[in-house]
């Protein structure tokens, strides 16, 4: 059986023709995506035939990363020590000693978040707005999200998804995936024109598009445990 702790989440899906596990990184639940005409009960069965790997890919989580004082946030692939200022009036600022967040250290937390948030969309922006001028490649809008399993994604309308947490990842990395999801607008698959695209424009080609890959699969995990 599953600690109490560990949350269990149903879902269903008119697509889905099997059923299937994941380890939702940032909070550590257990999804369960059913197809439609499949019972609870045999999901609960579906859950117990797994449960060495339900149990292995729990363990295997990264820890937690605490955003408080005295410890540190990624941000662009350095860790940057996170550094509370109860007296200061600045609210929020990087600078080569870290990260500095002033008032209550009950919301630190938050700040830090918030924080990130604005850099995410002042960066990543900048980031879209060069490839797609390189790429001659215009997305129709573009957000940013709180993703749990892409980095980014793309529509056939053109809009454009990216995970807010590419702000945490080295710049090749984050450029790597916006440079993925502006190549979906010319061809909306993973065929063999589509990688091309891609290793025409990314840095160092396809090898550096399999660096980028191996980074996130690498480090995403832990990435997402980040708050």
């Amino acid at each position: 059986m599953l600690p109490p702790t560990v949350p269990l989440v149903w879902r269903r899906s008119p697509r889905a023709r099997r059923m299937t596990l994941r380890i939702d990184a940032q909070d550590g639940s257990v999804v369960v995506t059913m197809p439609e005409r499949i019972s609870q009960r045999q999901g609960l069965a579906f859950v117990h035939q797994h449960m060495d790997w339900i149990t292995s890919s729990l363990a295997a989580l990264p820890e937690k990363r605490v955003l408080a004082d005295g410890h540190e946030v990624m941000i662009e692939g350095s860790p940057v020590p996170i550094l509370h200022e109860p007296d200061a009036r600045r609210g929020t600022w990087l600078d080569s000693d870290g990260l500095h967040v002033s008032g209550d250290a009950a919301h630190t937390e938050r700040r830090v978040k918030d924080f990130l948030h604005t850099l995410a969309k002042e960066h990543l922006s900048k980031a879209v707005a060069l490839h797609s001028k390189r790429m001659g490649l215009v997305p129709s809008r573009v957000d940013l999200r709180e993703v749990r399993s892409r980095w980014g994604s793309c529509t056939r309308k053109g809009r454009i998804m990216l995970s807010w947490r590419l702000v945490m990842t080295p710049p090749e990395i984050r450029d790597y995936v916006v440079i993925h999801e502006l190549a979906h607008l010319q061809h909306f698959d993973h065929s063999a024109a589509f990688w091309s695209l891609v290793d025409r424009f990314c840095t160092n080609g396809r090898t550096g598009r399999l660096a980028a890959e191996r980074w996130l699969s690498q480090n995403g995990t832990a990435l997402l445990r980040a708050a």
